[in-house]
Order: structure tokens, then C-alpha cells, then sequence
């Protein structure tokens, strides 16, 4: 299958070059901030960097965040496909869940009380999206923390130049799902503004268990979402800028047992609350930033489910995670095509968790209280871009990282890149980035272990990249990366620990094409991964797991070896628009407890989408996705989507 993925690129990438004569506008000099954090052209970073912008996420015919992110090169978002409210693990070039750090307008956001830190992006919604910016590799240096595979910057919609600017929309679609948005946002004449906005979803939904029994007796599993969010800002006109914004998120869930198993009430309830507040300093030579964020969420699980006989008749558990972030930096220009960044933040972070459960054998019951499970993590950083004039640059850095639990750790990035007469850059990246033990994996009262230390990983990037058309850009980019001292579970002490040494290496080929009334995507990704640790032989006799020696073995669980996305959007006129997307993904490993692994199938999936533009202020759009039914399962055991469709109005 990857030679045919391999075939298939090449000869669309081949059409689209010869056909790239005329004129229209690509990304090479859009500004970018999440590469060095500081404004600048994309052409004048070494990072390989995928932007998302507003016209691409209306085209891409998607209704969740999880869609969007699965269709770019290097990124598997696992249960984007599947039941509404399933979480979406995010996998960035094969690292594992939690090693890819997501920010929201630069702010990371993560959810503390899970097991890898990881945070839920069915808390945001598409309609608040201006733009996405990816940024592969190890980025620590920068950001700290869980940024081993990379950094996805979502960054929300706020500035406006109208007096008074709304924005509203209405969908309905499969599974009995409904959908509105609506904003409003008003700019006083000294160039203050305000936004409000608020999105509800509520769909039946459909089981979230693969229904195997021929009985189609599984029960819909559906899901009710609220997002509201304010945001101030003062004139950006101004030389000091103070903004402040609040965003809550909610949602309620059915959820499944496990597996190809029922469960009939099974629940879940999650709430998310972002504050933050920034000031922002405009020099003669540069700019001050000093931001606050706090970022708290709760889960709530219940299942009272008697009807399958479980062990436990009644389960309720509680898990709320709380963080805050401090951060002051600035970027400086210290000489001709110079510049300077350096900081300092500072990170809290506590969970409290309580677990109930009632059997035949009693009431058991857990706590884990916060003032016993928190950390503190204080860092400084310092790097410095140069650009020179002959296409020569260079990015060069560290951070120094004291963690209240394990010490100190630091991390290090050198990013040379070489522009050629516009047409080629060259760039070579080799950083190092680590992802410290969660709250949980240190203090929970069963398997906690608090001498853990932190995952560390060192990345090897070389990316080729052709600019020289203003219709076609392609890139090619080969990656290693080796992480150190991961962190595993041990199945006889029932532990977690650090053992494990994984290897990964990939390639990423990507091209575009805008001509004329076409405007081309096309992507391919081909990974491989290892990983090495104590090998935990499960014993069916004893119940029990005994570990002999080591073992390695295929790292990438539920990542598709090789992947293929392809996406062409067609205007007929000024006004209307259509765009077809086609997905493939390779065999895929599902890890099965005290199993072998299963291997499971390729699949393929076909989208069409449009959009017809009614007078100045109105869009209807609609999509159809998963055109053929396409039989497939992204999670062993549970339902993917089918063919289904929505239809919309935008105003």
C-alpha cells in the first residue's frame, strides 16, 4: 500500500507543477508567530511549519477541530471518527499522547488530571478559529514542557475593524446533530474592543461500541456541548496593550463500556475554564509581553449500568486538574538581522481525584487530595534568530527547567536554514525536548511513583523545500528522534517507571497549488517507530504478569505506518465552490491487554463539500463525508463514522 500512496503523490504532484503558470498568493511571506515567538515571514524560518488559515478550515468541509488536525502531514488524531464526545488523542510524528503541546493564542493548555497531561480539544469549537499554526519537531526550548513531537498554536478570532461586526451560524446533519454560533464583537473609537461569542452542539449520536452481535440493541451515545467566551483588548494601535479574556467550555457525554460492549448509563461530564489576562509593550527596538493564564478542568464519570452484570454495579468518579502560568519575555533587535529572545515563567499545577465504586464485595474508594499531588516548574530561556542577507539564517537556544519534583533539566535547539535566489530552502534542525511526569503518574495512590524523571527526546530534521513559484510550493522533510527514559508501566509492581527507549524516523512530502479557479493539498507521511523496555509476560494460569528480560517492538500503536491526505477546491464563479477530499490510511497496530497486538486494516475515505455565497453576508454550505460507507475501525472495537452529511447557514 505505500508504494501506491508513494505512485498516487508524485504523479498528482507532478500535475500540479506543470500545470503552475499563473499568478496567486501562497503563505511564503505570511507572518508567522509561533516559530520563534515573535512576528515573522514563514520564509525567513529553518521550522517546518503548516498554517491553517480561516479560508481552509469554511473549505474543509469538517465539523470538529480533530478532523481538521488529522488531515495534515504527521498528525493521527485517534477518535476523531468515532462517537461524538470520544477524546481525541493527538500523535505528532509517533509520539505518544501528551508529547504534543497545545496552545490557545500562545497560552498552553493542558488538562492536569489525566494521565498524560493531555487536553481535550472537543472543547473548541471550529467557529473560533482565525488560524492554526504547527510547528514539528522538539520545541522545548520555547515552550517547555510536552512539546516533544511539537506545538499546535490555535489562535482565535478577535481583531476587528468595524464599529459593530456579528457573525452567526446554523447546521444540522447526521445523528440528529444541530449546531449554532454566534458572536458579536464592537471596536469604540479609540480602538478598544469586546467579543462575545457562544456555540452550542447536541447530537443522538450513535454507539460508541462496534455493535457485532447482529441484534443492533446497542444504545446511541450522544453529546451536548456549550462554549462561551469574552475577550477585551485595548487599542493595538497603542504602545501598552492590555488584554484579558475568559473562555468556559462544557459538555455531556454517553459513553460505552469498552470495546464491542454496551453500556446504558454511562456518563460523562466535562467543564473547561481558561482566564487570562497580558500586557504588551511596544519599544523602539522590540516589545515586552507579561501574561497570566490559568486553565482548570473537571471530568465527572457515572455508570450505574447493571444490564451487562459487571463486576462494579455503581462507579463514580471525579477528576479536576487546576494550573497556572506566569510568563515575562521579550524580543529585542541587537543588530542588523538580529534578534533576541529571552524569559521567564513560572507553572503550577495540582489535581484532586476521588473514585467510588460498589460490588458484591463491598464500597472501595480512593482519594487523592491537592495539597499532596502539585508541582511547581520555573524556567529562563534565551535564543537568538539571525537573518542574513545572502538566505543564510540561523535560530540557536536553551532553556534551564527546575522542577519542584525531580531537579533541574535543560534543553537545547540549533535551526540553521538557507534560503536559495527564492526558489529552494534548505533547513536542518536538531533540538531536544522533554515532557515531565504527569501528576498523576507521581501521586496516585495505586501506581504513582514520585522518583520519576523526565522524558527526554532529541529530534534530527532536514527539510527541502521549493518556493521558487508564486502558484506551487512542495516540500520534502526526513526526521530521527530518540527518547530517553520513558515512562512505562510495570505490570509486576504495578508501577509506573522509566525504562523504555523508543526510536522513530519518518518522511513527510507536502505540496500546493493554487491556479486559476483550483487550489490543490496534498500530503504523504511514512513513519517508523521502536520501542525498548522490560518485556511483561502475562500468565493465564496465575492471573499475573512476570517479566522476563527486554523486548522490542512496533511503537506506533493505532498510527498508521503510511498515510496519504489529498484535498482540491474548485470555484465554478465568484460564488460558488467545491472541494474534494480524499484520505487514506495504512495498517495500524491496536494494543490488546494480556494479548498479542491486532493488526488493523487500511482504510480510505472520500469528502465533498461546497459552498455557495448568498449576496455579501450569507454562506450556505454543505458536505457529504464518507461518501462509499467506508467499513473501518480507527480504535478496536468501537464504531467510526458512516457516510453522513450536514448542511449549514452562515451569516
Amino acid at each position: 500500500m505505500t508504494k501506491n500512496f508513494m505512485y498516487t503523490f508524485f504523479s498528482m504532484l507532478l500535475a500540479s507543477a506543470t500545470h503552475s503558470q499563473t499568478d496567486s498568493t501562497l503563505s511564503l511571506d505570511e507572518v508567522v508567530i509561533t516559530a520563534n515567538r515573535f512576528p515573522q515571514k514563514q520564509i525567513s524560518t529553518g521550522k517546518v511549519m503548516t498554517i491553517i488559515n480561516r479560508s481552509q478550515i469554511e473549505s474543509a468541509g469538517v465539523n470538529t477541530l480533530g478532523e481538521l488536525l488529522g488531515r495534515q502531514s504527521g498528525i493521527t488524531v485517534i477518535g476523531a471518527a468515532n462517537a461524538p464526545g470520544t477524546n481525541n488523542d493527538i500523535y505528532v510524528r509517533g509520539a505518544a499522547t501528551g508529547n504534543t503541546l497545545i496552545l490557545i493564542d500562545g497560552m498552553p493548555a493542558s488538562d492536569v488530571s489525566t494521565i498524560r497531561g493531555t487536553f481535550d480539544i472537543n472543547f473548541i469549537p471550529l467557529g473560533e478559529i482565525e488560524r492554526i499554526e504547527v510547528v514539528k519537531s522538539g520545541q522545548s526550548t520555547l515552550y517547555g514542557s510536552d512539546a516533544v513531537g511539537g506545538v499546535i498554536n490555535i489562535i482565535t478570532q478577535k481583531d476587528q475593524t468595524k464599529k459593530i461586526a456579528g457573525h452567526g451560524s446554523f447546521s444540522a446533519g447526521s445523528f440528529g446533530t444541530s449546531q449554532l454560533d454566534a458572536s458579536l464583537t464592537t471596536r469604540s473609537a479609540k480602538g478598544s474592543q469586546l467579543k462575545l461569542q457562544y456555540s452550542r452542539m447536541k447530537t443522538a449520536g450513535f454507539s460508541a461500541a462496534l455493535d457485532t452481535t447482529g441484534k443492533n440493541s446497542f444504545d446511541k451515545d450522544g453529546m451536548t456541548s456549550r462554549f462561551f467566551l469574552a475577550h477585551f483588548q485595548t487599542s493595538s494601535q497603542k504602545k501598552l496593550v492590555w488584554q484579558a479574556g475568559t473562555q468556559l467550555s462544557n459538555y455531556n457525554a454517553d459513553l460505552d463500556n469498552s470495546g464491542f460492549q454496551d453500556a446504558r448509563d454511562f456518563t460523562v461530564s466535562n467543564k473547561n475554564l481558561q482566564a487570562n489576562t497580558g500586557l504588551k509593550l511596544q519599544l523602539k527596538r522590540g516589545m515586552l509581553h507579561a501574561n497570566f493564564n490559568i486553565n482548570n478542568s473537571k471530568r465527572d464519570y457515572l455508570d450505574d449500568s447493571l444490564h451487562l452484570n459487571g463486576f462494579a454495579r455503581f462507579v463514580s468518579s471525579q477528576y479536576a486538574g487546576n494550573s497556572s502560568f506566569a510568563e515575562f519575555y521579550g524580543n529585542f533587535e541587537i543588530g542588523k538581522g538580529m534578534q533576541l529572545f529571552a524569559g521567564v515563567d513560572n507553572r503550577w499545577f495540582n489535581t484532586r481525584q476521588n473514585y467510588l465504586s460498589v460490588s458484591d464485595f463491598g464500597t472501595f474508594e480512593t482519594a487523592l487530595a491537592a495539597d499532596s499531588a502539585r508541582v511547581r516548574v520555573s524556567s529562563a530561556m534565551v535564543s537568538i534568530v539571525w537573518n542574513g542577507k545572502k538566505g543564510l539564517q540561523l535560530e540557536t537556544g536553551g532553556r534551564f527547567n527546575n522542577h519542584s519534583q525531580y531537579g533541574n533539566n535543560f534543553t537545547y535547539t540549533f535551526n540553521p536554514s538557507w534560503v536559495i535566489n527564492r526558489q529552494f530552502k534548505i533547513a536542518f534542525n536538531l533540538s531536544s525536548a522533554f515532557k515531565a511526569p504527569t501528576l498523576y503518574q507521581l501521586y496516585d495512590g495505586f501506581s504513582g511513583q514520585r522518583n520519576l524523571v523526565p522524558e527526554t527526546a532529541v529530534t534530527s530534521e532536514l527539510s527541502l523545500a521549493f518556493t521558487g513559484s508564486p502558484v506551487f510550493n512542495a516540500r520534502a522533510t526526513v526526521y530521527a528522534r530518540k527518547i530517553r527514559n520513558g515512562i512505562d508501566f510495570d505490570y509486576v509492581n504495578y508501577r509506573y517507571f522509566n525504562y523504555n527507549a523508543q526510536s522513530d524516523r519518518g518522511l513527510e512530502l507536502e505540496a500546493g497549488m493554487q491556479k486559476g479557479k483550483w487550489d490543490t493539498r496534498m500530503n504523504f507521511t511514512l513513519i517508523r517507530g521502536t520501542v525498548t523496555t522490560t518485556n511483561f509476560v502475562y500468565d493465564p494460569n496465575n492471573y499475573v504478569y512476570n517479566a522476563k528480560g527486554d523486548t522490542t517492538y512496533n511503537s506506533l500503536f493505532r498510527v498508521p505506518s503510511s498515510s496519504f491526505n489529498f484535498s482540491s477546491s474548485y470555484r465554478i464563479n465568484k460564488r460558488i465552490s467545491f472541494t474534494l477530499n480524499q484520505r487514506l490510511a495504512g495498517k495500524r497496530f491496536e494494543p490488546v491487554f494480556g494479548g498479542s497486538p491486532v493488526l488493523l486494516k487500511a482504510y480510505q475515505t472520500t469528502d465533498l463539500s461546497a459552498q455557495l455565497k448568498i449576496g455579501r453576508k450569507l454562506r450556505l454550505y454543505g458536505s457529504l463525508k464518507n461518501i462509499f460507507n467506508q467499513d473501518y475501525q480507527e480504535v478496536l472495537g468501537y464504531a467510526a463514522r458512516g457516510r453522513n452529511y450536514t448542511i449549514g447557514l452562515q451569516w
